[in-house]
């Protein structure tokens, strides 16, 4: 009978133990689904303000309508780095960004993000999925919405972008945490999530990488952690700013066919910038040519590639190597100092093919068909025929047929 009451209060103990470890369960959970809700109230009843009029076209994630970026320069002074700039990207995309250090790739990428300190900005669009963005430059509150949940960035130095006194998990973390969806999942699973998207982008030892610090990883591994990071969020679009600068010729390529690979299984568009259009042209569908802070060609990878029409695009092409023995061309002259454009068309002082017209009156684009076009007087019907140089026309040639290659294969 004394031992059927003990272990009746054993059990009572048991059971009242259990219902205080369950209280303090619900109690956290309760917690966390009301810090979830309260974040999920504040973002909707921001992204409600700032949503677009008119949805983007099918398919199309961002669209881009004459961007313009100034700097202060002294008293009652502003240099204008980014002079009128159209992009557009379409879900699943990956488009180039190309062009020499000071054209305004970076300037014009880090404007999507609102990260440019201390630059004047103005567009007449700036819209990403349902969301317009023009308005909001000064507004900060609505930026940290927007950066990393609906565009991530990976900068050329992955240095810039971890934080040496902490370890790469609680980095991981940091950033899993800004997203709203994951605010009621556990430790483990947040673990489990980051573990497996860093095998997924070719690390091993994830365990150890999740322990470690930045400064005991190669530069290359930095880069593919800091890639996760971005990606981990889920954001509609990625930029690329750069993302192989910093790194060993031999991992170079490796680190950019991750980006294939998040495009293919996440469906994530992509901007890819760069100074080097051999880059470009491994792995973007659509390019954009820039230079002195405008668009001077644009088109799909096949058009730029077979039918250039720019003489800058011909400079590009033509310096990319081919072989050690081969001597590397070299575009002549300098780029134009920007607070001192020349009149005309900042590219004429360093064109071989630039008319009289040049010098007085900047081109626009002019379209060449429905997708590709070029800022150039050379297609007006009253410019002479221009017979490109033979070393030009043999890489053209050489990109034509690859690309037949690749059609016969499909």
């Amino acid at each position: 009978m004394i031992k059927e009451k003990l272990n009746k209060n054993n059990n009572d103990n048991n059971s009242k133990k259990i219902t205080i470890r369950d209280k303090v369960i619900l109690k956290n959970n309760g917690k966390k689904n009301q810090k979830k809700a309260k974040k999920q109230e504040r973002r909707n009843r921001l992204f409600s303000i700032i949503k677009a009029q008119n949805e983007l076209e099918d398919n199309k994630l961002l669209e881009v309508r004459n961007l313009h970026v100034s700097f202060p320069a002294g008293r009652k002074k502003t240099i204008h780095i980014v002079r009128g700039v159209d992009l557009d990207v379409y879900k699943g995309q990956i488009v180039g960004l190309v062009g020499e250090s000071g054209s305004g790739k970076s300037v014009t990428s880090k404007t999507l993000i609102n990260v440019n300190e201390n630059g004047l900005v103005s567009a007449d669009k700036l819209q990403i999925t349902n969301l317009e963005l023009s308005s909001i430059f000064k507004k900060e509150k609505y930026w940290q919405l927007v950066r990393g949940q609906k565009i991530g960035y990976i900068p050329q130095d992955p240095l810039t972008s971890l934080n040496p006194t902490r370890t790469i998990g609680k980095q991981l973390l940091d950033a899993l945490n800004n997203n709203v969806d994951w605010i009621d999942k556990t430790y483990t699973e947040k673990k489990e999530y980051l573990l497996n998207l860093l095998k997924t982008f070719g690390l091993r030892n994830v365990e150890k990488i999740f322990s470690a610090y930045p400064h005991t990883l190669s530069g290359g591994m930095k880069q593919r952690i800091v890639i996760t990071m971005v990606v981990a969020l889920k954001p509609d679009l990625i930029i690329a700013d750069e993302p192989t600068t910093a790194l060993d010729p031999t991992v170079q390529a490796s680190v950019l066919a991750l980006f294939e690979e998040i495009r293919q299984k996440m469906g994530i568009s992509i901007i890819l910038i760069s100074h080097n259009i051999s880059v470009i042209a491994k792995f973007c569908d659509f390019i954009y040519v820039m230079y002195a802070g405008k668009i001077v060609e644009k088109g799909l990878k096949e058009e730029i590639f077979t039918k250039p029409s720019h003489p800058y695009t011909w400079a590009l092409i033509s310096a990319i190597p081919e072989s050690k023995e081969e001597k590397l061309y070299n575009i002549k002259g300098t780029p134009p100092d920007m607070a001192n454009l020349p009149v005309g068309d900042p590219f004429a002082p360093r064109n071989d093919y630039a008319l009289e017209i040049d010098f007085i009156k900047e081109p626009p684009l002019i379209p060449i068909t429905k997708t590709h076009y070029a800022a150039t007087w050379l297609l007006s019907p009253e410019a002479p025929k221009i017979e490109l140089p033979k070393d030009l026309q043999k890489r053209l040639d050489l990109f034509i047929k690859a690309f037949k290659n690749d059609r016969e294969e499909k």
